[in-house]
């Protein structure tokens, strides 16, 4: 037929020529002279034999036609496939229609017929009232000339042709034969649709559907699945989805694929899973007895269609789609991230998606439940995939127990634990393993049972919106008893609190009294070589030291745990570069203070140079104020140089003395004061700790040790090294005025001695070398005065730029300390960037610091 479906009269009556010829042989003429009238008085009929009625179709047919052929021979069927999809290729489904049912009349006409030759009945014009090529071949009996003896037509209801002029069954009656026959095939190929699904749902391929090995998601097979029409090959694909996210979920628990899940987290998942999966086998097993039930029965009321399978399959392909979107979530994680992708899921809108994400994370945190009881009963992790959020490191000393032996690990903490409740649940352990490792304390915590038998019968308590459910009020208590019983040991037997008092008086040179005995009996020991001292020597010098300046007469406590300790030395050191102290506790003491060692090294390095050069200057002062009696024979020769350097030692001793005050008072004294109110108010011995920590950073950043205050170090490393170009220049110039001062009591003690001589007075060669003596002395006191002032210059625009520094600060309270160090304003007067008045902020914020300090 043409595309524009009017009938090709010429070629159909050729065709019908061909096959009347083929087919009937002597009758050819006949039937076909019979046909052409039919056709002739209803054109109509081919065209509209294009529109196949509901129960009858192409891929009914088509089915049909493969059935009749498998009967007969697996060979049929193949070469039939063959040429259908030539046909397919060359033709329309309108056009294919007819022409396969009547080859479909044509094969089955071979095993019906009864009689031989061709008869034909056209006394009865009805069937042709159908407006189909149906009632042609109800009225046609054909010969095929093969089967010899057999008839081509049969009647539908198992009668047999009667002769060539007998009558044939009513026509309507073979019609309504003939649609009850194409119903039983539709039922069957129906059947066979069902059987597939039901295959694809477990993920097997089918005789119309095709699994994607790598995708897992089915597809229509290229040559059966042509034979269906569009509503049944989409319901099938539609169908097909459920072995598809069957598909994904089983690769989850499939041990032989990448996404199967590692750990104890991803096997209490897995079980999870399985049970689904059990579940969903249930269902498909019982689908599967329905569909063989109806298969024995046959036809009944109450047929499985593909529809009412729809209707059964879409809650389990809801519900494996979102198992397959939740195990997609947990791919590659384990452990806790593991239970926090679950848990994304478990505050889902749809009440289906909350019940499996629970019945998942539940399932999967059994591990949890388990690695939680040993640890907040027994202190003890026993992990061996790493899934826990609490780590244990195996390779940590003795004296790093406390700090580094358990931590969190970040990436494993589910996100239903918070922060503080992961904080106590490490304390909690840590804190048990330390009594019992480290204090040698079992002594048990009732509320541990009870936390125990909590966890084992409501962990869901744990992933709760809330935290005031049972498990949370025992974890805090359990918390709050550990912790307390930690505290009560350091603080009690093991006076924690008198040590750290100890290292502030001696490390952070706090008893200001021990500091300068300790400066004036290691002077001259420090200024040798390093390498020449001995620590043992230097130790005696600290204990005299500790001895001298304690209240008590007996043996100072302090002397077991205060020790020397020497840096490193390099080529030239001296004994100040190298000197150190340190203090040694051992015991539980040990695993808290050995993490901070080093930050009190390097603070008491700090505050001994600090107090090294103000003994440094309070000596320049000292010799200045001796030496005024001493050089009063050449006082008019040196008193101008002699103010000078008062000047300049005056102006070093106010910036040593009042940075002194600012560091040992309101930076250290402060910072113990509220450290010993946190102390009082701790919970735990991490409130100590941290308190702690928090006390050092403020020294820290009091002494310009700190990233954020490092320039002012260097400023002050500026200043000490003009006090220690001018301790230099004091000693060279004390040694210039005791030479000249030596060699004019010479001269006047020869001019005594002459006297008594008789000899009364000095020769012109002695008094010319004396002159000359006397103008070289000058001359150099010209040089001196000249190194002097260079001195002073270098000092003065050291202590400006370090006023500047402290002026722009943002840190609150050195503004105060720039206003302070130049207290007569002699600096702001000689530099204008000191002449801007402190900003409102800055003004603001001292002003709130001097509140929070009253």
């Amino acid at each position: 037929m043409n595309r524009n479906h009017q009938p090709n009269f010429p070629v159909i009556y050729e065709l019908l020529k061909q096959l009347c010829q083929n087919l009937a042989g002597d009758r050819s003429n006949d039937v076909l002279k019979e046909v052409t009238r039919l056709i002739a008085n209803k054109p109509n009929s081919i065209t509209h034999h294009g529109g196949t009625s509901a129960a009858a179709n192409e891929s009914t047919i088509v089915a049909r036609i493969n059935r009749l052929l498998a009967s007969r021979s697996q060979a049929s069927v193949n070469v039939f496939n063959g040429f259908y999809e030539e046909l397919i290729s060359m033709t329309e489904s309108k056009q294919r229609t007819p022409i396969l049912e009547f080859l479909f009349h044509l094969a089955d006409s071979d095993k019906s017929a009864s009689g031989s030759g061709l008869q034909v009945d056209l006394r009865n014009d009805a069937g042709f009232a159908s407006g189909t090529l149906d009632s042609v071949f109800s009225k046609l009996s054909l010969d095929s000339g093969i089967g010899g003896s057999q008839r081509l037509m049969k009647s539908r209801s198992g009668g047999t042709v009667t002769g060539s002029t007998g009558s044939l069954c009513d026509s309507k009656a073979l019609v309504a034969d003939d649609a009850q026959l194409q119903i039983a095939d539709r039922n069957e190929l129906e059947d066979l649709l069902i059987q597939d699904v039901i295959y694809a749902c477990t993920g097997i391929e089918g005789k119309y559907l095709r699994k994607n090995v790598v995708s897992g998601e089915f597809k229509l097979d290229h040559i059966h699945g042509r034979n269906l029409n569009a509503c049944d090959a989409g319901m099938l694909l539609r169908l097909a989805e459920v072995g598809f996210f069957y598909n994904k979920v089983s690769r989850f628990i499939n041990p032989k694929s990448d996404s199967y899940l590692m750990g104890n987290f991803g096997q209490g998942y897995i079980t999870a899973l399985q049970q689904e999966l059990t579940n969903y086998y249930g269902l498909i097993a019982n689908l599967q007895e329905n569909l063989d039930r109806q298969r024995q029965a046959g036809d009944g009321a109450e047929r499985m269609t593909l529809m009412r399978t729809m209707v059964w399959l879409v809650e389990p392909m809801e519900r494996l789609q979102w198992l397959a979107l939740i195990s997609d979530a947990c791919r590659e994680v384990k452990g806790g991230a593991l239970a926090s992708a679950i848990h994304k899921f478990i505050w889902h809108g749809d009440p289906m998606v909350r019940t499996i994400s629970r019945e998942l994370l539940q399932s999967a945190c059994i591990p949890l439940q388990q690695m939680l009881s040993q640890w907040l009963t027994d202190g003890k992790i026993v992990d061996p995939h790493c899934e826990f959020f609490i780590e244990e490191l195996t390779d940590v000393g003795y004296n790093r127990l406390w700090h580094d032996e358990f931590r969190l690990r970040s990436s494993m903490v589910p996100s239903f634990i918070s922060d503080t409740l992961a904080k106590q649940i490490l304390v909690i352990g840590k804190s048990i393993n330390f009594l019992r490792e480290v204090c040698k304390d079992r002594e048990p915590v009732p509320e541990r049972t009870d936390l125990k038998k909590c966890l084992n019968e409501h962990l869901d308590y744990l992933y709760s919106p809330h935290s005031n459910t049972e498990l949370h009020v025992l974890i805090d208590g359990v918390y709050l008893k550990t912790s307390k019983r930690v505290l009560d040991i350091v603080l009690g037997p093991h006076q924690l609190y008198d040590h750290l008092k100890a290292m502030r008086d001696y490390l952070l040179l706090g008893l200001g009294h021990f500091a300068d005995v300790l400066m004036e009996n290691l002077k001259e020991e420090l200024d040798r070589p390093a390498k020449d001292i001995y620590q043992q020597e230097l130790f005696s010098i600290v204990a005299a030291a500790v001895r001298k300046s304690a209240d008590e007469q007996e043996e100072p406590a302090v002397l077991s745990y205060l020790d020397v300790h020497f840096l490193s030395p390099c080529e030239g050191d001296t004994g100040w570069d190298v000197f150190c102290l340190t203090y040694k506790v051992q015991g539980p003491l040990g695993t808290i203070f050995q993490p901070v060692q080093c930050t009190y090294r390097a603070l008491f390095k700090q505050l001994w140079n600090m107090k090294r050069f103000q003994f440094i200057l309070y000596g320049i002062w000292r010799n200045h104020m001796l030496s005024t009696r001493c050089f009063k024979p050449i006082a008019s020769d040196i008193g101008l140089i002699k103010q000078h350097l008062q000047s300049y030692c005056s102006k070093m001793i106010n910036i040593i003395t009042q940075m002194q005050y600012y560091i040992l008072y309101e930076v250290i004294e402060c910072s113990w004061v509220q450290f010993s109110a946190r102390v009082k108010q701790a919970k735990a011995l991490d409130d100590v700790l941290e308190a702690h920590d928090k006390f050092l950073d403020r020294i820290r950043t009091g002494i310009f040790l700190d990233q954020s205050t490092h320039l002012f170090s260097s400023c002050l490393e500026q200043i000490f090294s003009s006090v220690r170009k001018l301790d230099e220049w004091q000693m060279n110039f004390y040694k210039l005025c005791n030479r000249e001062l030596d060699a004019r009591k010479e001269f006047d003690e020869y001019i005594q001695s002459s006297e008594a001589k008789g000899t009364y007075g000095v020769n012109a060669e002695r008094a010319l070398e004396r002159d000359e003596a006397q103008q070289e002395f000058e001359a150099k006191l010209v040089h001196c005065q000249k190194a002097l002032i260079a001195i002073g210059v270098e000092y003065e625009n050291s202590v400006g730029h370090f006023l500047y520094q402290l002026a722009v600060s943002p840190i609150e309270s050195l503004p105060q300390l720039c206003m302070r160090l130049d207290y007569n304003e002699y600096y702001k007067h000689r530099d204008e960037r000191l002449s801007v008045p402190l900003t409102f902020q800055h003004m603001r914020k001292s002003m709130a610091n001097n509140f929070a300090r009253k």
